[in-house]
């Protein structure tokens, strides 16, 4: 009972104050994007999370955790070369976190999470054929809402650093192939109290966390796009004051997801996924769509808007639904060519 009871406070300790706590992306994300192209754009997801898991095991009770939370992100292209690109973007976090059944008196939270500063390094090693090698940097800012003394919040109160590397290629007619991995740093958060299940400030601090996304595309249509996804996230164990949470993720996920142009500037996405192994945390079983606006290419085959990160709970997950939207305003050149 102790060895859940504490898993119970080193889950809620990371995953309610932070909604998001791995770099996830969609099909397509390090495809290369015209010149010059600034974007707007709004991510959104809701997600319920009713169970958590120890050594692989369901424990016992009753947990639920759901969650409201938007992304507003803005990007422009700058060309470096004829061949480098660079994307520098920030994404701001927002939302509301409410929770339920056996935990329902930590009640509900909401307002803006952690600045995040990315930039996207961008290599067409075949401009013609799209096959793009990439590199991205992430720096989570300790700037949203946070109170120790509450157990859900929006910020976390610590600094975070990724570097996340992907490479895109043709593999035959209609068929690509994506390769993404990335590793996340965590600072410390020293005031760690309500969260970590004390009535003072503790130290919580984190191992890194590691994850490995590859994804299989299909362009049945210069419209439609199919994709079958596969993930692995490993590491991120936590100590609180020193002492080990024994909480190290394995977590193993599959995706099926869909992408159509209803018209030339005008994406609908729908994805829909599950953990096929979760070792310590939450499960998350899940159903996702979008809906987006970018530039069009000359050509048939389009480039996608979608080039940073997905945020989402990943190292924490829960069994339930999600449904993400997602709005892009595009302003500045079109592509000159279709994959650049």
């Amino acid at each position: 009972m102790r060895r859940v009871a504490g898993l119970f406070v080193s889950a809620f300790a990371m995953l309610a104050s932070q909604p998001a706590v791995c770099v996830e992306v969609d099909p397509g994300d390090y495809t290369a994007l015209p010149d010059g192209v600034n974007a707007l754009v709004v991510y959104g997801q809701y997600a319920k999370r009713d169970a958590i898991y120890v050594d692989g095991v369901k424990a016992a009770g009753d947990p639920s955790l759901n969650s409201s939370v938007g992304i507003l992100r803005m990007l422009h292209v700058v060309r470096l070369s004829e061949r480098w690109t660079v994307d520098p973007q920030f994404l701001l976090p927002f939302g509301r976190l409410k929770a339920g059944g056996d935990v329902a008196v930590l009640g509900s939270e909401s307002g803006v999470a952690d600045l995040i500063l990315a930039t996207a390094f961008k290599y067409k090693v075949d401009a013609k054929a799209g096959e793009t090698l990439g590199f991205t940097t992430f720096f989570w800012l300790p700037t949203g809402n946070y109170d120790a003394a509450k157990v859900l919040n929006m910020g976390e109160n610590r600094w975070k650093a990724a570097l996340q590397a992907g490479y895109t290629r043709p593999l035959a007619t209609s068929w690509r192939w994506d390769l993404i991995g990335d590793v996340q740093l965590h600072g410390d958060n020293d005031k760690c109290a309500a969260a970590c299940g004390s009535a003072s400030n503790l130290r919580l601090e984190q191992k890194p966390l590691y994850h490995l996304q590859t994804h299989l595309r299909y362009e049945a249509t210069p419209s439609l796009t199919l994709a079958a996804s596969y993930g692995h996230i490993a590491g991120g164990a936590t100590t609180v004051n020193g002492v080990e949470q024994s909480n190290r993720q394995r977590t193993d996920y599959l995706r099926l997801s869909a992408a159509y142009f209803v018209t030339p500037t005008t994406q609908l996405m729908t994805a829909l996924g599950r953990d096929v192994h979760q070792e310590n945390g939450f499960r998350e079983e899940r159903g996702s769509g979008c809906n987006r606006s970018r530039p069009q290419a000359q050509q048939n085959r389009r480039p996608d808007l979608r080039t940073g990160p997905r945020r989402r709970g990943a190292s924490h997950r829960a069994p339930g639904e999600s449904e993400t939207w997602r709005v892009a305003i595009p302003r500045g050149a079109r592509a000159s060519s279709s994959r650049k």
